[in-house]
């Protein structure tokens, strides 16, 4: 186990001891204090808060253009940065997985992702891309969702 009092690491492989319980642990620190995202060497692990926080404005965004993970505390921008970033330079495709269960906020992580990219990336105009990839949306969920006990829209993708 990690020593008592140790402070959270924003990635889970700078763990003194990397197992289940002390990832488990640190996650529990970290979200405590808000810290909603860690990440476990290039994937990023989130937990919705279930309420409003202030770290997704275009400050943040500004903030995280062009940097490379862990320059910056973990977040879904460095991520989408990242991925953007590396389809560009290496001329490979890329792909964001976002997955949990029910009610997890894969819907809302994946409109900051593509916020962040038509924000950063979407060229002249950036306003009519973003509409028109973020009113795509419920027309790509209508092909993969069922209505379950916590959510009236669980995708099944």
């Amino acid at each position: 186990a990690e020593e008592e009092g140790a402070p959270t690491q924003a990635d889970n492989c700078a763990l003194m001891y990397l197992n289940e319980a002390t990832l488990l642990e640190n996650l529990r620190k970290r979200f405590l204090k808000d810290e909603i995202y860690t990440y476990t060497a290039n994937i990023l692990l989130a937990i919705n808060p279930y309420h409003t926080l202030d770290i997704y404005g275009k400050e943040k965004v500004a903030a995280y253009q062009g940097k490379s993970l862990g320059v910056l505390p973990p977040h879904v921008y460095a991520i989408a940065d990242k991925a953007y970033r590396d389809m560009r330079n290496l001329g490979l495709s890329q792909g964001c997985v976002v997955s949990g269960e029910s009610g997890a906020g894969k819907t809302e992580t994946t409109k900051y992702l593509l916020r962040y990219l038509t924000d950063s990336y979407g060229g002249g105009g950036t306003q009519n891309l973003e509409n028109r990839i973020l009113a795509a949306n419920p027309f790509l969920e209508a092909f993969g969702n069922a209505k379950t006990t916590r959510n009236n829209n669980s995708s099944r993708f």
